[in-house]
């Protein structure tokens, strides 16, 4: 169980604060349940009711410091996710982001950003499904990155931009 204050990384959504722990029924039909009452990271103002006994909310406490620094420093051995089927690209992407695992979304901004590069030097555009899902993943672990180290997701953005030339070396 998750305390109130407490930094959690929900799949979709990306980092949240626990505001609150409180009842919470969607209908006056439905019965009360016990949520967790969620403020995301990029939407302080939005609210998000989530059950306490959800099996299908992805949920986990953000990575702790050491963790953030420790996939910093992996990032350039971890493999860019390799997708054979243009027609499941899609799902691969979606699959990653909710799976809500940090190497995961390290896998794909690798494929995403090696394709982006290869479709430009063959004087292409990079798809709009590329760029979504680009953005969806580099949202969902900067933002994480930015929270454990105590940093400004603008400052931590700058910092994987420069270490990005050694990551695709």
């Amino acid at each position: 169980m998750f305390q109130i204050g407490e930094y959690v990384v929900k799949a979709n959504t990306g980092v949240c604060r626990v505001m609150d722990i409180t009842m919470y029924s969607v209908s006056e039909e439905d019965e009360e349940k016990e949520c967790y009452l969620l403020s995301p990271y990029s939407n302080a103002a939005a609210r998000l009711y989530v059950p306490v006994e959800s099996d299908r909310c992805r949920m986990r406490r953000i990575m702790s410091r050491k963790e953030a620094s420790d996939l910093l420093e992996r990032v350039r051995d971890i493999h860019a996710a390799v997708i054979e089927s243009e027609k499941l690209r899609e799902q691969e992407y979606k699959d990653a982001i909710k799976s809500n695992d940090p190497e995961s979304l390290v896998r794909i901004i690798k494929n995403l950003n090696i394709r982006m590069k290869e479709r430009e030097q063959q004087g292409k555009k990079s798809t709009a499904v590329d760029e979504r899902y680009l953005g969806l993943a580099e949202a969902a672990l900067y933002s994480e990155l930015a929270t454990a180290l105590g940093k400004e997701l603008a400052e931590m953005r700058e910092i994987i931009e420069q270490r990005a030339d050694e990551w695709y070396a």
